[in-house]
């Protein structure tokens, strides 16, 4: 019999959830109520409350008014992130909290009462949870180290499987970094889950990918539900709209592109930027488009390009911030931004005691100024600059680390990592603006990416990148489809030339 006939009535209801942070209101009276088998897409601006929401649930936050309950069970008081598992409730992050130098043995059964248990049993748990999430293929002694990001979310779902019924999946940007082949296999396996009765909750920035999976859209905004409705009752326009309604028609700041500044030699062919321009470099996810990036500001100690003008050697982060190349990578917590320390600390820190006579201030004061004209350039929200970065919303992080690199010194090429991932739309339009108001100053933009619609949105033209072959692609025309089409032709092209490659 199928789960949902044998579940009476909801499987996860909301009951007047409020959550305050100090003088901030994170979550207001959240009523919602949660079919068996109901995929329902979590939607709303950084900071609308969604992941309160979601930290209410997973028990990694007890401190709020109102209550939940799953299949009856009311929760009022806050529980522990076991007690959550033991209740069914499952949560994926977009890194899943994996310990990557064990293996995924021991990931599955990390914090897990098992330890009376025989290892022969233990094992064939663990096989069995795996299979049953589609991973029967993953050896349990390799560590998760050396796993996909795709295979580690296939780890941390068969974790929650092994709690006992997943009841309730709560996934957190799970399609972020994942490519198309990744997603459409994570989206069938979230089907499964939802065909046995599993309740999903679905936070993603990525509007297609909510629209393509979910049966009904929440919307959440200043941590209320403003919008509740079936999928099908929604445009993409109309959905954006419920998002961010005061969102303006986006229109791209003109630039006037002057001398190259930079060309890099890929294969048979090269790419370059000019002063003024915002150029694009579009591949498949995890491409080479990324290394390229990295490269170029001081990760890879051979690198060598030509960068106005003359052919340079970059073998240190420092020396690419001297010649003027600012890099923003694609990880913003992991690879950018320190937890720990004040949102205006994360912005100044690597300019405190550069050279007056490179025209970089030097005094704690100039960097408390600089810092309140990038939070009002880039419409930065959320607590003051001396509170922690981590406080802040995943969108206004994003722009924190985008302020590091444009408003303490004018770079003469700025490398952005997929800089609009994770945020939400009105987060989204406020960087393009940033970038191209860049390019409008001079300075040269080189935007890497595996998400075309990113590429389409905010740059002049962009070169296509498969393997050891580059091609160029102009604006014009329906520019998306362009971008992947080429991609496609290339990736097929090569398909054929070597039938034994898998892509």
């Amino acid at each position: 019999m199928d789960e949902r006939q044998r579940v009476p009535g909801p499987r996860l209801v909301y009951d007047g959830v409020t959550v305050d942070f100090g003088a901030t209101r994170a979550l207001s009276d959240v009523s919602l109520s949660v079919a068996p088998g109901e995929i329902i897409g979590l939607l709303g601006h950084n900071g609308a409350g969604k992941s309160t929401l979601f930290n209410v649930t997973s028990g990694a936050l007890t401190a709020f008014g109102g209550s939940f309950a799953v299949d009856g069970k009311r929760i009022s008081r806050g529980l522990s992130p076991r007690e959550a598992a033991a209740l069914g409730i499952t949560v994926i992050h977009q890194e899943p909290a994996l310990v990557a130098n064990l293996s995924v043995f021991e990931n599955l059964f990390l914090a897990r009462d098992a330890a009376a248990e025989k290892p022969a049993i233990k094992r064939r748990r663990a096989e069995e949870a795996l299979a049953s999430v589609g991973a029967a293929h993953l050896p349990l002694d390799i560590p998760v180290d050396a796993l996909s990001l795709g295979e580690r979310q296939l780890v941390d779902l068969a974790r929650g499987m092994l709690a006992g019924e997943m009841k309730v999946l709560l996934l957190d940007e799970p399609t972020a970094a994942l490519g198309r082949a990744e997603t459409d296999a994570l989206h069938q396996l979230i089907r499964s889950f939802a065909a046995r009765g599993t309740s999903v909750l679905y936070v993603s920035h990525r509007l297609p990918d909510i629209m393509e999976i979910c049966t009904r859209m929440v919307v959440m905004r200043g941590g209320a539900i403003v919008v509740d409705g079936p999928a099908r009752d929604f445009t993409p326009d109309a959905l954006a709209r419920a998002l961010v309604p005061e969102l303006r028609e986006t229109r791209l700041i003109e630039t006037t592109p002057g001398d190259e500044i930079l060309r890099v030699p890929l294969g048979g062919g090269s790419i370059s930027v000019r002063h003024g321009e915002v150029v694009g470099l579009f591949g498949m996810a995890g491409g080479e488009q990324f290394r390229i990036a990295a490269r170029l500001a001081g990760a890879d100690h051979q690198s060598k390009f030509e960068f106005r003008g003359r052919t340079v050697k970059v073998v240190r982060p420092a020396q690419a911030i001297r010649r003027g190349i600012f890099y923003v990578p694609p990880d913003r917590d992991a690879e950018g931004l320190i937890a720990s320390e004040s949102a205006k600390d994360n912005v100044m820190l690597p300019w405190y005691g550069r050279s007056r006579a490179r025209g970089w201030w030097v005094s704690p004061q100039t960097g408390k100024d600089t810092y309140a004209a990038a939070r009002t350039g880039l419409e930065i929200h959320g607590p003051s600059g001396e509170a922690e970065i981590s406080q802040f919303s995943g969108g206004n992080r994003q722009k924190h680390l985008l302020a590091r690199w444009l408003y303490p010194a004018e770079p003469e090429l700025l490398v952005l990592s997929q800089p609009t991932q994770g945020v939400d739309v009105g987060a989204r339009v406020d960087i393009v603006d940033a970038v191209r108001s860049t390019a409008a100053a001079g300075s040269g933009v080189l935007v890497v990416s595996s998400e075309s619609d990113e590429i389409a949105m905010m740059c002049d033209r962009a070169y296509v990148l498969f393997d050891e072959e580059v091609r160029e692609v102009s604006q014009g025309g329906d520019y998306n489809a362009d971008l992947l089409s080429t991609l496609l032709s290339m990736a097929g092209a090569r398909r054929r030339e070597k039938p034994g490659d898998e892509l």
